[in-house]
């Protein structure tokens, strides 16, 4: 975006939010006389602040900006018997789902019904493995509307049946914008954060027809061999580039394995308190310092973070 259109869209952001120049640059810790240069072309802006100015008035014009749901799961439960974790666990009726005579992970058959996916063997060591994915956890999500129960009491019920958590995806979904993943890359790769870990992935992927290099932008920190890492992506440019319409501006997914995902969801069950939960788990593995966007999106983190579901029907056609 060059000058002149950057300073267009900014005043056109900024009225749409009813802001005058004084509360938009309070809020920003920055000069008011700073942003009315910038207003009038006097002073150029640097790429971070230009990026910081549109994201946040994107954020600003946001009823809810962020949300918490489950993306993905895994658990496995000491038995043999998927019919009875079909009926007792998932509470539903097993003539729904269909048999195939392999499974995932080494399990020699599973039951399916939509994108839930219930694995069993023979061996005992191997248990019973519900597994699901993202759309698994909508399809579980209508199932469990219907029963007028939430993610707390479901995962509740996997641990009195003595389940073990193999994973877990806690995304945090951005819809007005705020997160800023080239920001964000850029300042990790100026060595302008805090880290717990060193590795760190950057991706480009899905590139728009008829655009100058719009790609959905992908993150990773942390090791993916770890029990914790994170992912950072654009996911409203990623569904674009497959057709796809989405309110969901970026995501912010905490992957979770073994004990790190047992010790993560029995806090979440017994605290009820997914704002601490998330938090502690950002904030023990990175930090920005002096990024005020990121200042802003720990302080949503951490006062206001509804756990919600997006329940999706199976199509049993």
């Amino acid at each position: 975006m060059n000058d002149i259109k950057f300073i267009e869209t900014l005043k056109q952001k900024r009225n749409a939010c009813d802001y005058s120049q004084s509360r938009l640059a309070l809020e920003l810790q920055i000069s008011r006389q700073n942003l009315n240069e910038i207003e009038n072309g006097k002073t150029k802006a640097s790429k971070e602040m230009k990026h910081i100015l549109l994201h946040y008035l994107d954020y600003c014009n946001c009823t809810q900006p962020f949300t918490l749901t489950i993306d993905y799961l895994r658990v496995r439960f000491p038995t043999t018997d998927a019919l009875e974790i079909i009926k007792n666990v998932l509470a539903m009726k097993s003539k729904y789902f269909i048999h195939e005579d392999y499974g995932m992970f080494g399990y020699e058959e599973q039951y399916i019904y939509g994108d839930i996916s219930v694995n069993a063997s023979k061996d005992s060591s191997m248990g019973v493995l519900l597994e699901l994915r993202g759309m698994g956890c909508r399809n579980l999500e209508y199932v469990l509307q219907a029963r007028g129960i939430d993610w707390y009491s479901f995962l509740s019920c996997c641990i009195d049946y003595q389940g073990v958590f193999k994973r877990i995806d806690l995304a945090i979904n951005d819809m007005g914008g705020l997160l800023d993943i080239e920001i964000l890359r850029e300042r990790y790769y100026a060595n302008k954060v805090w880290k717990r870990s060193r590795t760190h992935e950057a991706v480009d992927s899905g590139k728009l027809s008829g655009t100058n290099g719009d790609t959905a932008k992908t993150f990773y920190i942390g090791s993916k061999s770890s029990s914790i890492y994170f992912c950072l992506y654009e996911k409203e440019k990623e569904q674009k580039s497959k057709g796809i319409k989405t309110d969901i501006k970026n995501r912010f997914e905490i992957r979770l394995k073994n004990g790190k995902a047992e010790q993560t969801i029995e806090q979440l069950v017994f605290s009820r308190n997914p704002e601490q939960t998330i938090a502690n788990l950002i904030l023990t593995q990175i930090d920005f310092p002096d990024y005020i966007l990121w200042d802003i999106f720990l302080d949503n983190v951490t006062t206001s973070l509804p756990f919600i579901m997006t329940p999706v029907a199976v199509n049993m056609d």
